[in-house]
């Protein structure tokens, strides 16, 4: 089931069936990526997935910077 969330979420808990499993008590927040401004709206438990996954990129990104 795939669900958008917006500002007005923000806040709000929520129990998600994904088919993946059920997650009870999630908060809806919102994180950004220091580097690059993008923005994530959504379960706390993903919002940790997006900003290590942007922690991944940006650091890749910089270092192809920094290659000879």
């Amino acid at each position: 089931m795939s669900m958008k969330y917006t500002e007005e979420d923000i806040g709000r808990i929520v129990d998600i069936d994904d088919g993946k499993g059920s997650y009870f008590e999630e908060r809806i927040v919102m994180v950004y990526c220091q580097v690059c401004g993008a923005r994530y709206i959504g379960p706390i438990r993903e919002a940790g997935g997006f900003l290590g996954g942007h922690e991944v990129f940006e650091h890749f990104f910089k270092s192809m910077d920094l290659a000879p």
